[in-house]
């Protein structure tokens, strides 16, 4: 995303590229609805030429006039009178008939329609000789007028949109829709994107933007290869020794856990980190730490006891009302789009201090991961610290 967007349109491109598939949706839904709906009855229209034998007025006027000389009644009485009419005058004009002047011409067409061609071409006559009348009542001063050619019996119903055309136009009429419904979505979310939306909403910075891979339940990354975890690390590395707290919103529990287990793997090569977790979650770390030593990667010298800290997945919020807890830092894993409605909620219990930074998680490639969660993830969130599995980080390489 570009950062020189408006907060307002970065929002806006976030909420199109998430709801992508809802503007797909939309536009197919809405092509083939048009494509679906069937035909209208064929309509017929026949068509009157009249023409100026003597115009007195200026030509450039006569389009107005004869507009206006249509819809002042005297033609719109004689039709209704019709047998095909019956009476009815309300939407005559233009819809059953109507009149074509166009500039420059001394040619005025009078069309009628309706689905049978011969009433098609009664009714264009009848307006005709109506409007001809009604020419004429002007007098010397505007010109002579006749009816030049009657309408003939139409042959072919009017001309209907082809079926590619009505697709395009369903088409487009899907995406204004589905466009209008994710800038509406976006409105009433408020969705959290860029560190700006963070500060305003919880007043905390935010440590970086993690851009998890897609995985499957269960599987639990390294943070080799994954953008953003290197920004959060060198930021958590300066974390006073102590308790750090990783939180998170019900929804997103399985996202905060596998970016538990790549902050406790890029930690353990630079400080002293003990695992506060379920025991899956222990696991997963320790397998990783050992593949980190295999691998012959250096690990900063380290002396026990000086730079200790405790990585906590999860945890409550009476733990930094706790007299005998000291140095409690609290970070929350939020993902891209989530409500700052439900980001104050999170952060409401921290409201008298703890809560230090927000990690930004980019779940577009594994949304999967904040709505579904394996029972033991769920499960673990809600046990208190004493019951979950503790693990000291995996020893040293051996030194010369």
């Amino acid at each position: 995303m570009s950062a020189g967007l408006p907060s307002q349109g970065t929002k806006l491109v976030w909420s199109l590229r998430r709801h992508a598939w809802l503007v797909v949706a939309c536009v197919l839904l809405v092509a083939g609805a048009s494509l679906l709906i069937a035909p209208a009855t064929p309509v017929y229209q026949g068509q009157a030429l009249v023409v100026a034998q003597q115009l007195t007025m200026k030509s450039e006027a006569l389009p107005a006039l004869a507009e206006s000389v249509f819809e002042d009644g005297t033609v719109a009485t004689a039709v209704a009178a019709d047998p095909a009419v019956g009476g009815d005058r309300s939407g005559l004009i233009p819809n059953r008939v109507s009149v074509v002047a166009a500039k420059d011409s001394i040619v005025i067409a009078v069309q009628g329609r309706d689905p049978d061609p011969a009433t098609a071409a009664r009714l264009a006559n009848t307006a005709a000789t109506a409007y001809v009348d009604a020419l004429n009542r002007g007098g010397a001063g505007v010109g002579q007028f006749s009816l030049q050619t009657p309408a003939p019996v139409p042959t072919a119903p009017m001309e209907k949109l082809s079926v590619p055309m009505r697709a395009a136009i369903g088409a487009l009429a899907g995406l204004i829709l589905g466009l209008g419904l994710v800038a509406l979505l976006a409105a009433l979310t408020s969705p959290v994107v860029t560190a700006r939306d963070v500060e305003q909403t919880v007043d905390v910075p935010v440590l970086g933007t993690v851009q998890l891979p897609p995985m499957k339940r269960g599987e639990y990354p390294g943070p080799l290869g994954v953008p953003g975890i290197a920004t959060v690390t060198r930021w958590l590395a300066t974390v006073p020794s102590g308790r750090l707290l990783l939180i998170s919103p019900p929804s997103a529990i399985a996202v905060r856990q596998r970016v538990f287990v790549m902050v406790a793997v890029a930690l353990w090569t630079l400080r002293t980190v003990w695992f506060e977790a379920c025991q899956e979650l222990v696991q997963a770390v320790d397998r990783h730490c050992l593949d980190h030593r295999n691998a012959g990667r250096a690990v900063h010298a380290r002396q026990a006891g000086s730079d200790e800290l405790v990585l906590a997945d999860g945890g409550s919020p009476l733990e930094i009302a706790d007299p005998a807890t000291t140095n409690v830092s609290v970070v929350a894993v939020v993902p891209q789009g989530l409500s700052r409605r439900r980001l104050r909620t999170l952060a409401s219990d921290y409201e008298d201090g703890g809560l230090v930074g927000v990690i930004l998680v980019d779940v577009r490639h594994g949304w999967r991961l904040g709505l579904r969660r394996g029972r033991g993830a769920a499960a673990s969130a809600s046990l208190p610290a004493a019951q979950r599995g503790t693990a000291r980080s995996v020893p040293e390489p051996e030194r010369a």
